[in-house]
C-alpha cells in the first residue's frame, strides 16, 4: 500500500507530515484476511520517483492511495511500477470520483470507488486465480475490459465498523508524523455525514448516513495507542465526532475510566454542541475543537448547504470556552458569488466569534461535490492540474474576483486576524510566547509584505 511520492503540502507550511490514516485501515484488514502487506509513505521515507521500482519490486500488487492533489504523482507512480509488478490499483477520494480518469492515466488494473476494505480483497482474490481473473461480480470498481472502462455497481457502506480491525500502526514509523516531537495519531471512530454541504465531499464518498463505532472500540484504540505505542495526542477526525451527543459522551467517559492522560482534539459541528457535552470533552482531556464556521454571511451558508447560522457559531464557541476548551474556526474564501466585501465580511466575523484560531482556505471545487458541477458549469474552474487543488492555491475566479484576487485576499485574511493587536495580547495574556515569537519572526519576510500587498490593492478598505 504506497502514498506516492508527491509534495506534502501540509509539511511543508506546518512542519508535520500527512498521516496515512486510511493506509493503516486499509492494511490491517488485507492482513486480517491473510494478505502480506506492506506500508510504503514516500513522502514521510524520503522515496522519491527514481527509487520506487527498485522499493516495490518483488510484490504481487501495489496500490496507491490518491488525495486530488496528489493524483497526477499517483498516476505517474503506476504507471512507473507497472512492469515490476502483477497487480496495479488505486483508491481514495480523487479516484473514487474521477474513476475513469484514474483508470485511462494510471493503466491501472482496476480502482477502488469508496470504502476499500471488502473491495480490495475481493478484487484481489480475484486476481489470484488461473487464467483472466474475472471482475464482474466485485462491486465498488472501475476497471479496463479491451479499451473500454467498466464501472461496477457501487458497494454499500460496511454496516458494522466494530468488524473491522483496529489499524495497523504497527506498519508505519509513528515518529516520523510527530508534532513537536511527541507522538501524535488522527483517530477515525465514524463513518458517513448526513449532511450535504455543497463543497464537501465525505458525504458522497462514505455515503449520507452516519455510522459509528462503539464507545468501548473507540477507547480501545486510545488505549492502544498511549499504552502500545506512547502517542501523546490523538486527534478524532471524523467529520462532526459530537453528531451523536450520546455516544460522545459514553467516549469521554470511557477514556477518564481507563485514566487516559493525553490530551486529545476533535471536530464538530455548531449544532451538535450543548453545555454537558462540552463540559465532558474537557473533564476527560479534550483541548481543542474544531468547527467549521465557512461564512460570515447567512446567505452564504443557507446557499451551501451547511444548515447552520452564524449565530449557531457564536453560541458553539461560547458554549466551548466557557468549559475551557480551545476553538479554532475555519472559513472559505471565494464562493462563486462572493466579491470583497464579502469576503471582508467573513473575515471581520472570524475576528468578532469568539475563536481562538481561525483557518482560511480558498474555495477549491473537488470533484464529487456540487460546488465542483456548479463552477464547471458557470466556467469559473481555472486550471484542471489537480496538483494545484491545494485549498490555498486559486484554482478557481469567481464573478466578481479574479484567482490572483483570491490569492491576495487569503493573505489578507490571515494577517488580519492574527496581526491583530488584540489577538497578540490575548495570546501573550495567555502565555502562547511561542506562536508570538513565530509571527514576530515572520512578519518582517512574509506577514508585513503580504499585508500591505493586500491593502495597496484595495482589499483592507
Amino acid at each position: 500500500m504506497v502514498n506516492p511520492p508527491a509534495t506534502d503540502y501540509v509539511a511543508e507550511v506546518l512542519g508535520v507530515r500527512t498521516f496515512p490514516v486510511g493506509l493503516v485501515h486499509l492494511a490491517a484488514y488485507l492482513r486480517e484476511k491473510g494478505f502480506d502487506v506492506r506500508i510504503l509513505d514516500c513522502p514521510a521515507e524520503g522515496i522519491g520517483p527514481g527509487e520506487l521500482r527498485s522499493a516495490v519490486k518483488g510484490y504481487d500488487a501495489v496500490g496507491f492511495t490518491a488525495t486530488t492533489p496528489a493524483a497526477p504523482s499517483a498516476y505517474r507512480a503506476a504507471r512507473e511500477v507497472r512492469d515490476v509488478v502483477d497487480v496495479v490499483f488505486l483508491g481514495g477520494p480523487h479516484p473514487t470520483f474521477m474513476d475513469e480518469e484514474a483508470v485511462r492515466e494510471s493503466g491501472a488494473d482496476f480502482v477502488v470507488r469508496g470504502e476499500g476494505e471488502i473491495t480490495t480483497v475481493e478484487a484481489l482474490e480475484a486476481f489470484d486465480t488461473w487464467g483472466e481473473p474475472d471482475l464482474s461480480d466485485v462491486r465498488g470498481i472501475t476497471y479496463p475490459v479491451d479499451g473500454k472502462v467498466v464501472r461496477n455497481p457501487d458497494r454499500p457502506p460496511i454496516e458494522n465498523l466494530d468488524s473491522l480491525p483496529l489499524p495497523a500502526y504497527d506498519l508505519i514509523d509513528i515518529d516520523a508524523y510527530a508534532v513537536d516531537g511527541k507522538r501524535f495519531v488522527p483517530v477515525v471512530t465514524s463513518r458517513g455525514c448526513p449532511f450535504g454541504c455543497a463543497f464537501c465531499a465525505s458525504s458522497r464518498m462514505f455515503g449520507r448516513r452516519w455510522r459509528g463505532r462503539s464507545p468501548a472500540r473507540v477507547v480501545e484504540e486510545i488505549v492502544m495507542l498511549v499504552e502500545e505505542f506512547s502517542v501523546r495526542r490523538v486527534e478524532i477526525v471524523d467529520d462532526v465526532f459530537t453528531l451523536n451527543r450520546k455516544r460522545a459522551r459514553e467516549v469521554c467517559k470511557g477514556l477518564r475510566e481507563e485514566g487516559v492522560d493525553v490530551p486529545w482534539d476533535c471536530s464538530s459541528r455548531a449544532d451538535t454542541v450543548d453545555p454537558d457535552l462540552a463540559k465532558e470533552l474537557s473533564r476527560s482531556g479534550c483541548e481543542t475543537v474544531y468547527i467549521g464556521a465557512e461564512s460570515g454571511d447567512d446567505e452564504t451558508l443557507e446557499r451551501i448547504g451547511k444548515g447552520i447560522t452564524t449565530s449557531d457559531v457564536v453560541s458553539c464557541v461560547k458554549t466551548l470556552k466557557n468549559a475551557g476548551l480551545r476553538v479554532v474556526a475555519s472559513f472559505i474564501i471565494g464562493f462563486p458569488w462572493e466579491d470583497r466585501k464579502d469576503v471582508r465580511r467573513t473575515v471581520k466575523f472570524a475576528k468578532r466569534c469568539g475563536a481562538d484560531y481561525a483557518q482560511f482556505t480558498i474555495l477549491t471545487p473537488y470533484p464529487g461535490t456540487p460546488m465542483f458541477e456548479e463552477l464547471k458549469r458557470e466556467g469559473l474552474i481555472e486550471t484542471f492540474d489537480w496538483s494545484k487543488y491545494t485549498t490555498v492555491d486559486p484554482v478557481i475566479r469567481t464573478k466578481h474576483l479574479t484567482s490572483k484576487d483570491l490569492s491576495l485576499l487569503i493573505k489578507y485574511a490571515y494577517l488580519s486576524f492574527y496581526a491583530d493587536p488584540r489577538f497578540l495580547i490575548k495570546r501573550l495574556s495567555e502565555g502562547d510566547v511561542f506562536l508570538i515569537k513565530k509571527i514576530l519572526k515572520e512578519a518582517p519576510k512574509t506577514l508585513l509584505r503580504a499585508v500591505l500587498t493586500a491593502f495597496n490593492k484595495g482589499f483592507g478598505r
